[in-house]
Parts: structure tokens; sequence; C-alpha cells
């Protein structure tokens, strides 16, 4: 669910935030370069003067035209049902109800400008039911007490991201967006760059985000107490290797530098004297990521991904990651896949159920709490081609249009009592 709004920010010194920007501006303005330079082609001023080359095919028959390629929607439901110690919809020392029902519509759309430019449009939008900051905003100015708006909450994301090939060996690419809900604003930007080796077996890229969260600052009682930000900076670096014709490897590694308020401000903790108390989080996180896939072609008309992540942060908290998933095609149009994830991972370091009154840092949060998680689920996947027309005299091949289907279903389950339920359903129409 939008993983970006999520990021929990990012941020040092100002200082350090000027030598990271110096440091892309620097590592764009040298790809932009190259690729001015390999396009110019220009010779020194005493070169003599190179005739004109002739205008490319490309230039006459493919205009610089935005021209969709793929329109792809989709919805997906989570049904969570557990119990957390952070919740106070229960007894004073916990736990409470972390009941949550979630419907999100997706929209992608993928457009092509030429032969050099993509952009692909995503727009997704969470409803939410039992909206928390909703729910225990008790401020004079709070419409809930008379409407019970937080019954339902509405977020949505627009996110666009744009690709520029220079040549067929690298590209540079850039993106940024906006996240809308109550109580939260929240912006990223990035960009990156690829570099293809050896005919294009080994691809070598290396990307950087910026997000920034601005929101609402509540006590736990439901007091509001203006607004708090937090921002996030990720770099990482990926190597991807094609092994043989029928096996691809990827390793990438990210780090995250967190910094603001990184609690959401209104979770609360059980204390020793029977009450309860806010979260108190450290002003800066640290957080490291190192994942590994492979991807295997089958003889028997499939195929097996497989999935590794380490994690580690300064907090303490250290977590593995374990994914496969096995597709197999049943016919030229229908294919399905089974899936199982199994995730474990120690608590932070000031993980508490029951904190000792004086304010030292603690969370009762239970996503950071040790737990093991398992993921078991499928999908089916019908994708038909549809020739609609015929092109030219000369009896050459029509325009092909493919549409899409797909639904799938997760079941999400962890020790520390709680699960969800996860359908999705999708259409695409590619063009």
């Amino acid at each position: 669910m939008m993983g970006l709004r999520r990021a929990a920010a990012a941020g040092v010194s100002d200082l350090a935030r000027a030598a990271r920007f110096a440091a892309l501006v620097a590592l764009f303005s040298t790809v932009e370069t190259r690729a001015l330079a390999q396009n110019a082609g220009a010779a020194g001023a005493d070169s003599p003067p190179t005739p004109m080359a002739p205008i490319a095919d490309e230039y006459v028959l493919e205009p610089d035209t935005l021209r969709v390629e793929s329109v792809t929607t989709r919805i997906t439901s989570f049904d969570q049902f557990g119990y957390g110690y952070q919740s106070q919809a229960g007894p004073v020392l916990g736990p409470g109800s972390e009941r949550a029902t979630i419907l999100e519509p997706q929209l992608e759309i993928t457009a092509s400008q030429g032969s050099r430019l993509k952009h692909v449009l995503t727009v997704p939008v969470d409803v939410v039911s039992a909206a928390s900051p909703d729910a225990i905003d008790n401020t004079p100015a709070s419409a809930d007490v008379v409407s019970s708006a937080s019954r339902r909450n509405i977020a949505g994301t627009i996110d666009w991201a744009a690709t520029y090939r220079l040549d067929n060996e690298s590209d540079v690419s850039m993106n940024g967006g906006v996240h809308l809900e109550e109580p939260l604003r929240s912006w990223h930007g990035g960009m990156g760059t690829t570099r293809a080796f050896a005919d294009g077996s080994t691809v070598l890229a290396a990307r950087a985000l910026e997000v920034f969260d601005w929101f609402d600052r509540f006590d736990i009682t439901g007091h509001r107490h203006g607004r708090t930000d937090r921002s996030s900076t990720t770099v990482s670096l990926g190597l991807t290797q094609i092994v043989t014709p029928t096996t691809v490897l990827n390793v990438n590694y990210g780090i995250t530098i967190q910094e603001g308020e990184l609690g959401n401000t209104w979770n609360s903790v059980p204390l020793s004297d029977g009450t309860r108390g806010a979260e108190v989080f450290p002003g800066e996180r640290v957080r490291h990521a190192l994942v590994g896939r492979a991807s295997q072609f089958l003889p028997w008309n499939g195929a097996l991904r497989a999935y590794y992540r380490f994690y580690a942060d300064d907090w303490g908290l250290v977590a593995h990651s374990i994914e496969a998933e096995l597709m197999q095609r049943l016919s030229p149009t229908l294919y399905f896949g089974a899936l199982y994830r199994f995730h474990t991972q120690t608590g932070v370091d000031f993980f508490t159920t029951q904190a000792p009154a004086p304010d030292a840092l603690r969370t009762a949060d239970s996503d950071l709490a040790p737990l093991d998680a398992h993921t078991v689920g499928g999908r089916v996947v019908l994708d038909l081609p549809v020739e609609t027309s015929q092109l030219g005299q000369l009896g050459q091949g029509g325009q092909v249009r493919l549409l899409h289907f797909e639904i799938g279903y997760e079941r999400y389950f962890r020790t520390n009592d709680l699960h969800m339920d996860i359908l999705t359903c999708a259409t695409g129409y590619r063009f």
C-alpha cells in the first residue's frame, strides 16, 4: 500500500543535504553531457565541417508524439484482523483491536514519445475504514462527534516517472509525485541511471529518492498540536546478470537515512503504573537493505522466481525475508502463479508491552516487535491477443492488442496476533 507514503523520512545536516544534492546534480550532468556529446558528434574548432547526415527513418516514421502503450486498472482489498499493544481500542494495558478494512483502486498508464522517451503514470487511491487520526480527534474543530467522519478516510497518490534512453547501453530516469490524505501531505522525487555491458547481459543501476512528509501532530488523548514533519533520503545500487539463456540474477543494496517525527504521534504504550503514555522514538534512523532475486525458466513451460532480503537498522531491528513464486503456463493465453513468503525479525531495542513511567525510548507498535510472518497466495492470469486491423497492402501482419485479466488472493498471518486477507483484481489493455 503505497510504500512511499509510509517511508518515514530521512535527512541529516544542511551541509550533508547540500553535498548529496550536489552529487546528484553532478551525476545527472555527467550522464547528460555524455549523451549530448554522443548525439551531437561535434568535432573540434579546427576540424573540417562534417557533411549533413541523412534523416533517420525513425524520425520520419515515428514522430515524437505521445503514444499510449498500455492502460491497467487494479483494485485490491485488505481485510485486517488482530490486536496490538499500541492500540487504545481495548483494555488500558492492552492489547487493543487493529481491525481495519482498506480498498485500493489503482490506475497505471504507460506511454512513449518516439523511440527514446517513456512515461509511466501511477494513481493509487486508498479508502480506509477506522481511520485513527480522525477517530481520536476530540478538538473543538473536529466534526467527528456529530458526523462520524472517521468511518472513511480517502487517500491518493500521483506518481509520474520518465525514462530517457541515451543510447543502446544506457538510460536516465526521473520521477516525482505527491500523496494526499488526512492528516498527511507527502512529496517525493528521485532520479536514476542504468548502464548495460557485454551486449546487455550485465546491467548496473543507481538510484536516489527523496521523500518529505508533513502531517498533524496528535497526542494520545486526541488533542492536536500543530504540524510536524519527517524526511527520507534513499540511495541504491543494483546489478543484474544474465547467467544463462534461462537464468537471470539480480542483487541490490540500498541505504535510507530518516530524520524527524518517525512515529504517527497517536500510538500509545502501556506503562507500569497502569496508565498509557506516548511513544518515544529517536530523531534519526539509518536503514540498510540487501536484496537478491533470481528468475529461472523451467522446461515444462514454467518459471520460478526466488527472492531474499536482509534488513538491519540502528534501532536494533534485523530481518530476513524469503519468497518463492512458481509461474506455470497452462495454454498460450492462460497461466497461474503460486506464492509463499516467510519473514522473521527481531524487535527494535526499545520495544515493550509495559514500559516504566519515565520518558525513555519506547514503543509498543506490533510492526516493530519480534515476529514471524507468513504469506500464502496465488493468482490466475489471462492474456488474450485481439487482432483489430490489417495494415498495408502487402499482407503484413495486423496491429495486435492484448486484453489482460488477473485475479489473486493472499493470506498474511504472523505470530503476534495479526492476520490479513488480500484480494486483487486487474484488467489491462495493451496497445
